[in-house]
């Protein structure tokens, strides 16, 4: 049997993966203002995270079987990472432009995942609050995406100071 219960443990899953490749990367972040980003997302999977493991004990008893309306790549989700950090090796990035492009994949993962799992949840005040967090997941794409622009051609971050 699948259940709701067990979509959120999939969502706290991918937040504590977040959470931790975030806090790995911040020994390659390069600058201070990388590093700030790095810090501030790591901290924001960890709200995510706390959240559902909040909303967990309101949602509904109910013992509906979702694994037939499941398909197989979100099962597979349940282990130890999320769909995007399970197929990466992450000692080929080699440049903080490619580590922030992978942050963004991650997150865009996370985003459709939501998503998907917001089609499941009846209580609107447990969609409201998963609304906030998608929205919350775009910001933090939009703020990499910014990041990202603000490298020189030759990989050198330009700071906003500098710019």
């Amino acid at each position: 049997m699948f259940t709701l219960n067990d979509l959120f443990d999939i969502a706290i899953k991918m937040e504590e993966n977040g959470r931790a490749v975030y806090l790995n990367a911040l020994d390659q972040a390069g600058s201070r203002e990388i590093e700030s980003l790095i810090q501030w997302m790591a901290d924001e999977e960890d709200r995510h995270k706390s959240w559902f493991e909040k909303q967990k004990d309101s949602l509904s008893t109910s013992s509906m079987d979702l694994g037939v309306m499941l398909p197989g790549v979100i099962k597979e989700m349940m282990g130890d990472n999320s769909l995007s950090l399970s197929d990466l090796n992450f000692s080929e990035i080699t440049t903080p432009v490619q580590m922030l492009e992978t942050f963004i994949m991650f997150e865009n993962d996370t985003i459709l995942f939501y998503q998907f799992l917001e089609t499941f949840v009846e209580s609107e005040s447990v969609k409201a609050g998963l609304h906030k967090i998608i929205a919350e997941e775009t910001a933090h794409v939009v703020k990499i995406s910014d990041m990202i622009h603000s490298f020189e051609p030759g990989g050198d971050y330009k700071s906003p100071s500098k710019a």
